[in-house]
Formats: C-alpha cells, sequence, structure tokens
C-alpha cells in the first residue's frame, strides 16, 4: 500500500500542531543576600584576667621611680578579613599622677604604670585621649597580639601594703 505524499505531509503536519503547548505564566525569581565583615574578639584568656606583678620593697624606690617590671601579651582572636586591631586602654586616674593608673589598694604611694613594648617603651596614659591610650596592631595568621609592660610607680612617700588597680580594654578592628 503505497500513501500518496500529500495526504502524508497533511499527517505530520497536522501532528505536529499538536505537540506544541504555551504557558499559562511565567516568573522571575529574586535573590537576596548579605555578606558581613569577619569578627574579632578579646582571646578567651585575655577577658577577665588577672596580671600580678612581683613583690617588690618599698627600698626598691630608693633609686627609682618603678620597680617590679612585668613583661606580658593580649591578644585578640579574628577572621582571617580583619587587618588592624585597635586596643584601647581605660582606667581612673591617680590622684598623685594622673598619667598613673590608680591604685585602691592599700598601699599609699603607689599606681600603675602600663606601657605598650614596641620598639621603644611606649607609656599607656591613663589621662590621655582615647588617641594616646590606643595602640592598632596588625592581625598575623588571624590574631593581634599587643606586647604590654606594667609596674608599680612610686607617687609619693610609699608604705606597705597592696597594688590593686583596673584597667579596661575594648578592642576596634578593620
Amino acid at each position: 500500500m503505497k500513501i500518496p505524499p500529500l495526504p502524508l505531509l497533511l499527517v505530520i503536519t497536522a501532528s505536529l500542531v499538536h505537540i506544541t503547548a504555551q504557558a499559562a505564566t511565567t516568573g522571575t525569581l529574586r535573590f537576596t543576600g548579605q555578606v558581613n565583615a569577619g569578627t574579632c574578639n578579646l582571646a578567651a584568656g585575655d577577658v577577665n584576667r588577672t596580671i600580678t606583678l612581683p613583690t617588690v620593697k618599698i627600698s626598691d624606690f630608693d633609686k627609682s621611680a618603678s620597680a617590679g617590671s612585668h613583661d606580658f601579651e593580649i591578644s585578640a582572636d579574628c577572621e582571617s578579613d580583619i587587618r588592624n586591631v585597635v586596643f584601647l586602654f581605660a582606667g581612673t586616674p591617680s590622684t598623685g599622677n594622673a598619667a598613673l593608673f590608680a591604685n585602691t589598694g592599700t598601699s599609699a604611694g603607689t599606681a600603675l604604670w602600663l606601657a605598650h613594648r614596641a620598639t621603644s617603651v611606649d607609656a599607656i596614659p591613663a589621662n590621655g585621649t582615647a588617641a594616646q591610650r590606643s595602640r592598632t596592631i596588625a592581625t598575623s595568621n588571624t590574631k593581634a597580639v599587643i606586647p604590654l609592660n606594667a609596674a608599680y610607680y612610686k607617687i609619693g612617700a610609699i608604705t606597705q601594703g597592696t597594688l590593686a588597680s583596673a584597667v579596661t580594654v575594648s578592642i576596634t578592628y578593620n
């Protein structure tokens, strides 16, 4: 049985018309999100930390205004995009020397001296401006470590007793 070519062509064309479909509706997908900068926090051991200065004698101040110097570090743990950490120190200035931090302990005539151990020792004044009380430290391997030094400082006639001083450290970062 031979089918003439024209009717065959019409059957094929008619079957193609039924295959095409139309979309009922179209829509747009919108996507939103946010990328935040990393964070940085004081290392867990530095959040509420007690720094114990070495015991000194009153006679240690006979030839020097300071005694009992003690080196220590404070660090911040940061995410990989943080490049710099600014450490800001604050506390009550001593009445005997406002550049020093007040002693609330029982030893009269003493205050706390705090300094950044950079290439040279750079005092951090209790009564300074925010810029004078701040130090910027570059991060290395997601950590910023500031080397510090603290000591007893003579501000008057020294008596036996304790030195107690509170210094608050806060950080900002970028």
